[in-house]
């Protein structure tokens, strides 16, 4: 029995620091790709496809007043595309704010979110230059130890053209 005196201590110095260790506010930043597709028309009333991805870059703050729910806001660029040989070039920035539902096993998090992101969209095409909100989703895991992580996800945007917007990202989280 004294073999195991120091496992069973660890583990319940462990048991009972998990919601000291676990932070109830965080900010993070990460990087990712990120992926378009739509369909344009072009000079000619050609039905143009765009199948591109782009690096895209965010910024984000949250806070989890329990183990299982959330609240996460955020900006983002979804970085630029351009299509080679069309002379089409277009920008996509985003605030967003989502409700998370959470999963915490140890040091690991599940997650899923759910909310609203408001975007803006520049183009060097004058019709691409406008702005709008959707409903915005994704699902992802992290890991920490104290209050630093590091997360991976995967985020969609239900917007309409772009037909697609998504982004994969590694982020890295700091509690307090």
């Amino acid at each position: 029995m004294t073999r195991h005196l120091p496992f069973l201590t660890a583990l319940a110095v462990l048991s009972f620091a998990h919601p000291v260790l676990a932070q109830d506010f965080y900010v993070g930043g990460g990087i990712g790709n990120t992926f378009f597709s739509s369909e344009f028309e072009d000079a000619l009333d050609q039905i143009r496809e765009i199948d591109e991805n782009s690096t895209g870059w965010k910024v984000f703050g949250g806070f989890t007043p329990n183990r299982f729910i959330g609240i996460e806001g955020g900006y983002r660029d979804f970085g630029t595309v351009t299509v080679g040989g069309l002379d089409f070039e277009a920008e996509t920035t985003a605030w967003d704010i989502e409700a998370l539902g959470l999963v915490r096993i140890a040091i690991i998090d599940l997650f899923g979110k759910a909310g609203g992101m408001f975007w803006s969209r520049d183009g060097k095409i004058g019709t691409l230059d406008d702005s709008g909100s959707d409903f915005f989703w994704g699902l992802g895991a992290g890991v920490h130890l104290g209050p630093l992580g590091v997360r991976a996800e995967w985020e969609s945007v239900m917007i309409d053209d772009p037909d697609g917007l998504s982004m994969v990202s590694l982020s890295a989280t700091l509690g307090f």
